[in-house]
């Protein structure tokens, strides 16, 4: 037992490393992989998978705001006005009772990381001097992630820089606020998760650990100020992949209820105009 918890942690700070490297290069698009090490890597069970990745999430996204925060200046500000009518939006859905199940939650999951990628592509990569910031449509679109989150913890706040970017927020202003979000959203995931004793802390801590020494190893190896466009395209693929990945492993959770809604529908319209 003590044999596999140290492996296990070895292991933890081993892909927290390498976490801490992509974060570091590639910025906050990194943060979404944690949650498939945790689970298909570090085998966490459903149960206290996502209150797990909220809690590393939520570190190592004000990690990275902290690394770059001479790059992010002026990215607070809409980022509190993009969080805070998100949170509200996060206890709305703690609030409405749902059946969810896991494997559901996983393909949504993956279906929303594929939909985010591609997103990403046609988006705008402006950049302003003196931008404008549109807090109602921050508010609105902070809200509406916030609604996801709720259902899928720290891990559906991924969804904040393309909306950011959606909202006109040009690109260096949404890189530092959308960090600083996903800290939140997590941070409050994973408040909820401790009371309920759904975060296991024998591997949060190495992977923190990990996620510091990888970022520091950037930085000293790599240089934290250049723009390694081959890991970021790497990141790009690891992420569309692994939203494929979900998708394909738990593809039928979603395809049943769409048929069965298909049926409802059809149904329906057939009673009603034949009767």
């Amino acid at each position: 037992m003590l044999l596999g918890g140290f492996a296990t942690g070895v292991l933890a700070m081993s892909s927290g490393m390498a976490i801490g490297v992509l974060l570091a290069t590639s910025g906050g698009s990194a943060l979404i992989l944690s949650i498939m090490i945790l689970h298909y890597l570090l085998g966490l069970r459903h149960s206290i998978l996502f209150g797990t990745s909220a809690a590393v999430t939520s570190v190592n996204a004000l990690m990275l705001y902290v690394l770059r925060r001479r790059t992010s200046r002026g990215a607070v500000k809409p980022a509190m006005w993009f969080t805070l009518p998100g949170l509200v939006g996060m206890g709305v859905a703690r609030t409405i009772a749902h059946a969810v199940s896991t494997p559901t939650r996983m393909a949504l999951l993956g279906l929303l990381m594929v939909a985010n990628t591609l997103i990403s592509f046609i988006l705008p990569k402006k950049t302003e001097s003196f931008p404008v910031i549109r807090r109602k449509r921050l508010a609105l679109a902070g809200c509406a992630i916030g609604i996801i989150v709720g259902y899928f913890g720290g891990a559906g706040g991924f969804l904040a820089l393309p909306s950011m970017l959606i909202t006109g927020l040009p690109q260096n202003l949404a890189l530092g606020s959308s960090t600083l979000t996903v800290a939140g959203f997590s941070l409050v995931a994973t408040l909820r998760d401790i009371l309920h004793a759904a975060v296991n802390w024998a591997i949060v801590i190495p992977y923190i650990a990990g996620a510091w020494a990888g970022v520091f190893m950037a930085g000293h190896w790599l240089g934290l100020t250049s723009s390694l466009k081959l890991l970021q395209r790497t990141v790009t693929v690891l992420v569309l992949a692994a939203g494929v990945f979900l998708l394909q492993r738990h593809w039928l959770s979603l395809y049943m209820p769409s048929i069965a809604l298909y049926d409802g529908i059809k149904g329906g319209l057939l009673h009603e105009f034949t009767d």
